[in-house]
């Protein structure tokens, strides 16, 4: 993995934008909605399913690992599409953090990557 590494921070060096790693673990058993971790959140393959009695979210297995991912990768590299087209983006940063994740760093560069994002900086 280390030369799809280095060809990723090469182009987005090259055209203004980072590379943000993301560590791996509990990405696809962490509940986007409420932070919940549980090693029996995936019914199945393409399912999950929050089994946090206040909360019961569901959707999409890899959607659900996609937000988490997103969200550790930090408010800096959320809403791409109007930066990647040139225009002005007017997303917030939330004011303050989720409750469910507290303590949880925003952004870590450490090893054991699940997902390497490049990401266009505006």
């Amino acid at each position: 993995m280390g030369h799809t590494v280095s060809l990723l921070e090469y182009k987005m060096a090259d055209r203004g934008g980072i590379v943000v790693k993301v560590p791996a673990p509990n990405t696809s058993r962490r509940c986007s909605a409420c932070g919940f971790i549980t090693l029996a959140g995936r019914e199945t393959r393409a399912r999950f399913v929050c089994k946090n009695p206040d909360c019961g979210f569901e959707c999409n297995a890899d959607t659900n690992a996609s937000r988490n991912i997103d969200h550790a990768a930090g408010p800096g590299v959320s809403g791409r599409a109007a930066v990647a087209n040139g225009q002005a983006e007017k997303r917030q940063p939330p004011t303050q953090p989720h409750a469910a994740w507290e303590g949880i760093p925003p952004r870590s560069r450490g090893g054991g990557s699940q997902e390497i994002l490049p990401h266009a900086v505006g």
